[in-house]
């Protein structure tokens, strides 16, 4: 049987509302899926960014993520891969909904906008592995998602931009490089500060819970958006 019979089959399945298991295949989903995992799929009403899809792409079956629905077309990108898919809803038979068993955990918004700005970092790098890999944005989401080390990397301020207070609660920040201004707000301003001297994130974090008498749990994830958000806009630098 071809494979392309094989995928209608597939894809007739599961309009027909059923659940269908499949083996992961290939390494463009670690860590979040290894090889020879099983993920259960359903077709859905409606899909949003973050839900891991099953689609046809140029004639092969793959199952990534979600990472933005723009004008109709849906565009997906593997956790562990750098080049963004892009179809129309037809292309798409279901979502991922069970990994081994459990249900899937969805995934924080700042790790959607990682694995966005990765595969801008490797179109504007003319489709460079290596040079996709050096930059800030790129170890920063390998070292936060793939090594689970938080811990290992350093932030500090980006010298070389001008930054220009407004006033007592907001900050204008502008790269002489690309022209950009970026603008921040109050506690924006205190993580920035924060950083003045170099620190890890545990040191970040235990600056910022003085300031807002805050535990980590209730505030990682939103210093960890902050700091993806200005690494790729390279307000901050990761050492």
């Amino acid at each position: 049987m071809n494979k392309d019979l094989l995928y209608k089959i597939l894809f007739a399945q599961l309009n027909s509302g059923a659940r269908v298991d499949i083996k992961i295949e290939g390494v463009s989903m670690n860590p979040y899926f290894k090889e020879d995992d099983v993920v259960s799929v359903e077709k859905a009403n409606e899909y949003i960014p973050g839900d891991i899809l099953v689609f046809i792409y140029k004639g092969t079956l793959l199952i990534h993520r979600l990472i933005k629905i723009e004008n109709g077309r849906y565009f997906c990108k593997g956790d562990n891969a750098f080049r963004l898919e892009d179809m129309t809803l037809n292309d798409i038979g279901g979502k991922a909904i069970l990994l081994n068993g459990k249900p899937i955990q969805p995934v924080p918004e700042w790790f959607i906008y990682l694995s966005y700005q990765i595969n801008r970092i490797f179109r504007k790098s003319g489709f460079n592995v290596q040079k996709t890999k050096e930059s800030g944005i790129y170890r920063f989401y390998y070292k936060i998602i793939w090594k689970n080390e938080d811990n290992t990397m350093i932030f500090k301020k980006n010298d070389n931009m001008d930054y220009i207070p407004a006033d007592d609660t907001s900050l204008a920040i502008f790269d002489p490089e690309s022209g950009d201004t970026h603008f921040l707000s109050e506690s924006a301003i205190d993580i920035l500060n924060c950083i003045e001297k170099p620190c890890d994130l545990d040191t970040l974090l235990n600056k910022l819970c003085e300031i807002y008498d805050a535990a980590h749990e209730d505030i990682k994830e939103d210093v960890k958006e902050f700091l993806a958000e200005m690494i790729s806009k390279k307000v901050i630098i990761v050492e």
